[in-house]
């Protein structure tokens, strides 16, 4: 029987059994003065000696390392700080981190006769580029113009996103004036000129018909729902954050830095986004007045479902 073996009812103790097998607490200093080859697993009562309060140690088999195995910051540049950082990508082929916020990213969809994003507009929709006069900030700004129930939507075809897998959504935002609107932006969204589908979605919302609201819907092919946030949209600009837990299932919908809402119903937990329709951003109007929509920036942390490795 070795120092580490399991206890049996005819196992004999011994100091250097217990010694081994219990979990030793005590101050930095006193940690310190431990003869590591007799210990495994310590805690630290005080910090001090090189050692840190709250922290678990593991003593290492030779008894010349004591790894802590508290959550400390760390940079992964290599064995025993974490890991290299290349090696979570190696161990993540299929993880993408789409960010979509560099100029010519945000750029309409036709322009200079190049494709980034998918334009579709109906009546007296446009789409077209747009820099602030005061900040020079530059956004795509889709547009009803004048005709009531005209739309203006963007999307971005990529590789396409498994619904399967957590994934992260960000965008930034800006109704130029709030009032007789319906906005989505989100992942496999559908447009506004459309009705509500049951496609594999997760997507933001607004619909001052229903209420003024920020409402996140989901819809896992089957059917869809949406559930209202409470929280109040304005014409200022706005970050919409989208988390996907398909394991728990669940989706949740954060605006600027409110109150998470946690929604558990008609979560995508399967299949994958169309080849066209990976972000998108729509816009409408229910009266005879311009409502635009300025699109800032997005990004989609996701795991991709396609022949990529």
């Amino acid at each position: 029987m070795t120092t580490g073996s399991a206890w049996t009812n005819t196992t004999p103790a011994s100091v250097s059994k217990l010694n081994f097998m219990e979990i030793v607490s005590g101050t930095g200093t006193e940690l310190a003065a431990l003869d590591k080859t007799k210990h495994r697993l310590v805690t630290c009562t005080s910090t001090g000696s090189g050692f840190t309060l709250d922290h678990v140690y593991l003593f290492s088999t030779d008894g010349t390392t004591a790894i802590d195995l508290g959550i400390i910051d760390h940079t992964h540049s290599g064995t025993g700080d974490g890991g290299k950082f290349i090696n979570i990508f190696l161990g993540s082929p299929k993880v993408f981190d789409l960010i979509l916020t560099k100029a010519t990213d945000l750029y309409e969809a036709n322009w200079a006769s190049a494709v980034y994003w998918i334009r579709t507009v109906t009546s007296t929709g446009t789409v077209e580029n747009k820099t602030d006069g005061t900040t020079g900030e530059r956004s795509i700004r889709l547009r009803t113009n004048g005709t009531s129930g005209a739309t203006a939507t963007i999307s971005y075809p990529h590789l396409k996103l498994d619904f399967s897998q957590e994934a992260l959504y960000q965008t930034k935002l800006q109704i130029e004036t709030f009032s007789s609107i319906a906005l989505h932006t989100g992942v496999g969204a559908d447009d506004t000129s459309a009705a509500d589908s049951n496609t594999r979605k997760f997507q933001a919302e607004i619909c001052t018909v229903t209420n003024n609201n920020w409402w996140l819907r989901t819809a896992n092919n089957s059917a869809n729902s949406a559930s209202d946030t409470g929280i109040a949209a304005t014409a200022n600009r706005v970050a919409v954050k989208i988390k996907h837990y398909p394991s728990l299932p669940e989706t949740d919908l954060i605006i600027d830095t409110g109150t998470v809402l946690q929604k558990t119903t008609n979560i995508p937990t399967s299949g994958a986004t169309a080849d066209s329709n990976l972000i998108k951003h729509s816009v409408k109007n229910s009266t005879a007045a311009d409502r635009p929509l300025l699109v800032y920036g997005s990004r989609l942390v996701y795991t991709i479902s396609d022949n990529w490795v």
